[in-house]
């Protein structure tokens, strides 16, 4: 029985008279009170299934959190103090970096007939302090290879690549490997009659970086072209052909 009715129950128990008209100012508000109460409790009716949804939900939640806080979370090990400056500031040695680097086959360090690879190997030499270039000699074996030497350093024989003359997109000896070549091939100067215009602008520039580089040197190794003599290098630069 709803509240309405229960209400209307008990109006008809008092001697309510529903026929009566003498009364209809005094029911209305009742009629109407009545109606409310029981939108009321069919509104409420509705929301006792999301309620019931809500409380589910959250119990469901309330027992993932309990199980996550008994989870013990491992610590990580300190970081090292040498990492640290006085300052408290954590910092990082500078990496080395590596210079005049060539790739070789593993063929040509070891007879093995293994899987051929591909290795970096940092190739220089290095002339010592106060070193000049007119001391130096380099000699040409073949095309692609020299034999560099200076007094009290042992001879060693190097290719284009290890030079770092090398042309990328082909592997092959680049312009500034044969300028120097050309140079060699010449009685160890080059006149402007023998000059090829292959070689441009900037080969003999690039060529004098490459070399000062190779061998750890400041000055350029190649002067400013000379009337009688062209492009002469300062050190011995021949062709052993």
């Amino acid at each position: 029985m709803t509240v309405g009715e229960l209400v209307y129950q008990q109006a008809i128990e008092a001697g309510y008279d529903p026929n009566s008209t003498s009364l209809k100012g005094f029911i209305s508000p009742i009629t109407t009170m009545m109606q409310k109460m029981e939108s009321y409790q069919q509104a409420f009716e509705k929301m006792t299934a999301p309620l019931t949804h809500t409380k589910k939900t959250f119990d469901a939640v309330q027992s993932c959190a309990e199980t996550l806080s008994k989870i013990k979370v491992p610590k990580l090990p300190p970081i090292p103090s040498h990492f640290y400056n006085t300052d408290e500031e954590m910092t990082f040695s500078p990496m080395r970096s590596v210079q005049d680097v060539r790739v070789i086959n593993t063929e040509e360090v070891s007879s093995t007939p293994a899987k051929q690879e591909n290795k970096l190997v940092a190739v220089s030499y290095k002339l010592p302090q106060n070193a000049t270039w007119e001391s130096l000699d380099i000699k040409f074996i073949d095309g692609h290879f020299v034999k560099v030497s200076y007094p009290n350093m042992k001879s060693q024989k190097f290719d284009y690549k290890d030079m770092g003359f090398i042309n990328m997109k082909t592997t092959k000896p680049d312009y500034k490997w044969q300028l120097l070549k050309v140079i060699a091939e010449n009685g160890g100067a080059l006149l402007n009659e023998k000059w090829n215009s292959k070689f441009g602008r900037n080969v003999k520039y690039e060529l004098n970086k490459g070399l000062k580089n190779f061998f750890d040197m400041d000055t350029n190794p190649i002067p400013h072209y000379r009337k009688n003599r062209g492009y002469e290098p300062l050190f011995y630069l021949r062709d052993d052909n």
